[in-house]
């Protein structure tokens, strides 16, 4: 039965019960008062909402799993950025660099010498090289006594291990005790300035495409 049918039900008890003498016998006057309390019971719950009808409305509007799972979990919930994607955190993954532009990709050819290095620098700086170009302060070069003018070679420090690719563009060293001579610029990268002569290995490389092995 409904709480409607419940109350019309007892109310029309009531009605029938009030209609009676007011000399009726004490127990039943006493079951007059129990169903018109029952009745004034059964009218307040009939305006509150069953269980049923909440879980029906929570079922209506439930709750994303995922934001369910932070609050079980004790987190705070992902925010939303205002295109309304959910804002990505900051990922504590290190990941390599790509190499820096204009960075050449080479391959060795041909046979690798060791000796000794030194730079060349100050009065020079300025003058035409044997390729035609002129020596200065920023450009990566070297001098070789006998490998190809304007071709590259990968030099490495033994000292320190730093290596740096530089375009062969003039004739040297003039001291026959030493392989290789290296502009201002090359000399930083090797960071070899300090000590003037350091020992290196000169190998001849070619540049390939990046894709290359």
């Amino acid at each position: 039965m409904s709480s409607r049918g419940s109350i019309a039900f007892f109310l029309a008890m009531l009605a029938f019960f009030g209609s009676a003498r007011a000399d009726q016998p004490p127990a039943r006057r006493a079951a007059v008062k129990a169903i018109v309390h029952t009745a004034a019971v059964t009218r307040r719950i009939a305006h509150v909402p069953s269980v049923a009808t909440v879980a029906h409305v929570a079922a209506k509007a439930p709750v994303p799993a995922k934001l369910a799972h932070a609050a079980v979990a004790g987190h705070a919930a992902p925010t939303k950025h205002p295109t309304g994607k959910l804002a990505e955190k900051p990922s504590n993954e290190r990941h390599d660099k790509a190499a820096a532009p204009g960075a050449l990709c080479v391959r060795a050819i041909g046979r690798a010498e060791t000796g000794t290095a030194a730079w060349y620098g100050g009065t020079y700086i300025g003058r035409r090289t044997s390729s035609g170009s002129t020596l200065d302060t920023t450009h990566l070069t070297a001098a070789h006594r006998t490998l190809p003018l304007n071709s590259l070679a990968r030099v490495t420090n033994l000292g320190n291990g730093r290596s740096v690719i530089v375009r062969v563009t003039d004739r040297g060293p003039i001291s026959t005790t030493l392989l290789i001579d290296m502009s201002p610029r090359a000399a930083d990268e090797l960071q070899m300035k300090h000590a003037g002569l350091v020992p290196v290995r000169v190998e001849p490389v070619v540049e390939v495409a990046a894709t290359s092995k």
